[in-house]
């Protein structure tokens, strides 16, 4: 799964020129209700800029016209331009890892000639994430077992002897002991059957939900 299949192309995005002031970049903003922005020169990327950040500074600046500081006030003179990107080729793992650890609103995505090519966000990740869980596909069995090898290759044996395909699965860590949680989501009209020949087989079923 890799980024530039999840992306914001550039071309849909709404940004923002250095030179604009505040004011118009509030507005746009506002009109879609954004709480940031990328900052762009022409069609180079250069940071972010966020609705926090314009408050901020206002309060900061000890104006008592709001408005003055709004229409006087430039883009460039409070964005940040401290910012970590990812390249489109990379895997849709490491940006989870990235806006989680770096707790920004979207990472810059560039080519690999270094030209801006769109955005990723927190939105982009929890879609990506609903692809692998297989939300609203199949039917959802919860398998709890000992982290022992080849339990894996017991279980999908199971399935694939009752000639039902895997639409996906997950392996999570409970957290007790020694025990996995394999989530899967499978092909079947009838689970019952498929569930008994699970138990059949030594595994405990944590939960069903069709």
């Amino acid at each position: 799964m890799f980024i530039r299949n999840y992306m914001l192309p550039k071309e849909k995005l709404t940004t923002v020129e250095l030179g604009e002031s505040l004011g118009r970049a509030l507005e746009k903003i506002n009109e879609g209700n954004f709480l940031s922005l990328p900052v762009i020169d022409g069609k180079e990327f250069k940071g972010i800029l966020m609705k926090e950040a314009v408050y901020r500074n206002y309060l900061e600046s000890g104006k008592c016209n709001k408005e003055e500081y709004l229409n006087n006030t430039k883009v460039e003179e409070i964005y940040n331009n401290n910012y970590e990107s990812i390249s489109a080729d990379e895997r849709i793992e490491k940006a989870s890892y990235l806006l989680k650890e770096l707790r920004t609103p979207f990472l810059p995505v560039f080519d690999s000639n270094d030209k801006f090519v769109g955005i990723l966000t927190h939105f982009a990740i929890f879609n990506a994430f609903s692809e692998i869980f297989g939300i609203d596909k199949g039917t959802r069995i919860v398998i709890n077992m000992f982290d022992l090898p080849g339990q894996l290759a017991r279980l999908t044996d199971v399935i694939r002897k009752e000639n039902i395909n895997i639409i996906n699965f997950a392996i999570m860590d409970p957290k007790v002991l020694d025990l996995i949680q394999v989530i899967l989501r499978v092909d079947t009209d009838d689970v019952d059957k498929l569930v008994d020949k699970i138990q059949s087989a030594g595994f405990k079923i944590g939960e069903v939900t069709k």
